[in-house]
């Protein structure tokens, strides 16, 4: 049966706006109609018409509890391509995408192949779009569960990447040295504390993996103190990294690396203004 674009966008959003907000309501709908009918926002406004055989009811009722339409529709967009993802993955995130930019210009300004790993991959969206970005490089990307790296080469495999995915634990292996040396690590690893849990919205805390989320209270920065060990084994001298922190631990986290001997420190402040992101640099010749 041909029905109109807009009537149909308009039923969906006046359905999920029983939970969540207008606005919050329409980018799903958008997002929704765009995935499963190929419908954009501009086919939307001028009421294009359109046949539509998809049952929408049991994924509205997913979403109205909550579950993540990311995980509802099985991809999530990064830096403008989309990742398949899972319960067993963070969904990825747009503060997130500031990660990339300075990566890539870092890599660029050294002329050559450029060596990257990224750890505790997930979806493999990081390290998938720094090569995707920087095209020349060799990345490699590290994550302890199975089911994520899984997910993890499948989006390799859908933007023809070229990323080399390992099941490491970098906690188990934070004092190896590898059999070669990277020029940039990036990761963004769990890092928050179970005392947040009460901030945290319930499409979060009920659906997204706690392995990739969480820290015990006592020992926020176990990651990161993992990380500082491995990267200064690991980056070439002049070597580049960049991590996404806890906005409540930016100082605490700075001072991991700079205990550890990095260098030219700098946090960084995401679109929120909230302190997310740590780079450096080794210098130790």
């Amino acid at each position: 049966m041909i029905q109109s674009s807009k009537q149909l966008f308009a039923d969906l959003v006046a359905e999920i706006t029983a939970v969540y907000s207008e606005n919050e309501a329409k980018s799903m709908v958008y997002l929704l109609l765009d995935t499963l009918v190929g419908l954009s926002k501009t086919d939307i406004l001028i009421d294009k018409p359109i046949e539509v055989n998809i049952d929408f009811a049991p994924l509205v009722a997913r979403i109205k509890s909550f579950e993540p339409i990311q995980y509802v529709l099985g991809v999530g967009d990064f830096y403008g391509r989309l990742f398949h993802v899972s319960p067993s993955t963070l969904i990825p995130r747009p503060e997130t995408e500031e990660l990339i930019e300075p990566i890539v210009s870092f890599a660029k300004s050294l002329g050559h192949t450029t060596s990257v790993l990224d750890i505790g991959t997930g979806t493999g969206c990081i390290a998938i779009t720094i090569a995707c970005e920087i095209q020349n490089g060799a990345v490699i990307a590290y994550d302890i569960s199975e089911e994520a790296l899984s997910i993890a080469k499948q989006n390799n495999e859908r933007h023809q990447a070229g990323v080399q995915f390992i099941q490491k634990d970098i906690l188990a292996y934070q004092y190896e040295q590898s059999d070669k040396l990277f020029d940039i690590i990036v990761s963004n690893p769990p890092y928050v504390t179970h005392r947040e849990k009460d901030e945290m919205e319930a499409n979060v805390l009920d659906y997204e993996p706690h392995l990739a989320l969480f820290v015990e209270n006592d020992n926020p920065l176990i990651f990161y103190k993992a990380i500082a060990n491995y990267a200064f084994l690991n980056l070439v001298n002049n070597g580049f990294f960049m991590v996404e922190i806890n906005q409540y631990l930016g100082k605490e986290t700075a001072q991991v690396f700079e205990e550890k001997g990095f260098t030219e420190i700098e946090i960084i402040k995401d679109m929120f203004g909230r302190e997310r992101f740590i780079k450096g640099r080794k210098n130790n010749v």
